[in-house]
């Protein structure tokens, strides 16, 4: 089989990087960008609105394996165009609620529509046409889609300035009816082609049999990225008051939330150009490490504030190289045959992880203080790190 060409003149592989930065913007940093609004509207605590958010997350979660195995049956190039159009259809709803029920149901449906659109959805469609070579795709896709907050939030910002939050919303479905459909459908199609080209990779009889929550490797696997996931959502849905609680400076704290996004991209830059020489396994467990010294580092900061930003750039790195890297090592440990089913099974732990997240954050604080979010926060990517590593390549 012809090696893909390089990803800028690859023509399914940019117009999934175009997509995947607006859907992202559009469904998932819409909610961190309009919360407040909400919340000044209708008079809801944080706890209430952000709830529909770990609600959504619960719903992506909950659905991820079944759209994997509709994946791997050729479902994709349907797939796609349903969950972007249903997608339109959750933030035209989104407009209309009055209630905390309706605004919970909106939400739960665009959850679900985010299982159909989102990384994972998008990554099995790419692994499934292109193997051993999918990883250049995949860095080039999170590379682009790295920039979806920063369109997501200026441009609500604009918008909601000038006309209120509905109109933002109503931009952002704009933009995925008109930049999303045409380029998923063309690229879930072409991909989709190139994967029935393929030999068909047939599973172990004994292997088809089971879920993929109960094939070779899968609690190790999944527990490890789902620990970290925990760890980083954690940490981030806390982190401003986080910082507050040790003393950082809130000019500061603010510049090194601004860090994390860039260092996300670095991160995947520096994995670009070292290419499929580092073993994906061992870069991941590196980069558990990695971000278990960010919370420590940031820990420090209490002592001296300016590590704030020293933790920022760890953070940032650490967590972009392994939103590239979970798919990857996915496929080492699991295999390629029923790859959609299984990269599903494991986002969904790592999904219901991060939709946990910032409820049990706030409840530790409350309960013995921010040195225990600290705490967790280190130990969580450590034992993922311990996890992971019983599937790491001898040296």
């Amino acid at each position: 089989m012809t090696p893909p060409p390089p990803a800028w003149r690859d023509r399914p592989v940019l117009a999934f990087m175009v997509a995947e930065t607006v859907i992202w913007a559009a469904i998932f940093y819409s909610f961190p960008a309009l919360v407040l609004h909400w919340q000044g509207e209708f008079g809801w605590s944080a706890t209430v609105a952000m709830g529909a958010f770990s609600l959504a997350l619960a719903v992506q979660g909950l659905a991820a394996p079944s759209v994997g195995r509709a994946i791997d049956s050729g479902f994709a190039p349907l797939g796609f165009v349903l969950g972007t159009v249903g997608a339109v259809a959750g933030l035209a709803t989104l407009t209309q609620v009055q209630s905390v029920g309706a605004f919970y149901a909106a939400w739960a449906w665009i959850g679900l529509m985010m299982g159909f659109t989102l990384y994972d959805a998008t990554f099995s469609v790419v692994t499934r046409a292109r193997g051993a070579g999918a990883r250049s795709a995949i860095t080039a896709i999170t590379l682009a889609a790295g920039f979806a907050s920063t369109l997501a939030f200026p441009l609500t910002a604009w918008v909601t300035e000038a006309a209120g939050w509905r109109a933002a919303v109503w931009v952002l479905a704009a933009l995925v009816a008109v930049c999303v459909l045409p380029l998923v459908a063309f690229a879930a199609r072409k991909l989709e082609a190139e994967a029935r080209a393929r030999t068909a990779v047939a599973l172990d009889p004994a292997t088809s049999r089971l879920r993929a929550n109960r094939r070779p490797g899968y609690w190790p696997l999944a527990g490890g990225f789902a620990l970290t996931a925990l760890g980083v959502g954690v940490l981030l849905s806390n982190l401003l008051p986080l910082m507050a609680s040790l003393g950082v400076p809130d000019g500061l704290a603010i510049l090194a939330a601004s860090i994390i996004g860039p260092a996300q991209v670095a991160g995947r830059i520096l994995l670009i150009l070292a290419g499929a020489r580092v073993a994906a396994q061992r870069v991941s467990i590196g980069a558990f490490v990695v971000l278990a010294v960010a919370a420590a580092v940031l820990g420090a900061a209490a002592a001296l504030p300016a590590l704030a930003l020293v933790f920022a750039v760890a953070q940032g790195v650490g967590n972009g190289v392994i939103s590239i890297l979970r798919p990857v090592v996915t496929r080492e440990v699991m295999g390629e045959a029923g790859y959609g089913e299984s990269a599903g099974a494991v986002a969904r732990l790592s999904l219901y992880a991060f939709a946990l997240a910032p409820t049990l954050g706030a409840v530790l604080a409350d309960l013995f203080g921010y040195g225990a979010v600290i705490a967790l926060c280190v130990a969580a990517p450590l034992a993922g790190a311990v996890l992971l590593a019983r599937f790491a390549p001898a040296p």
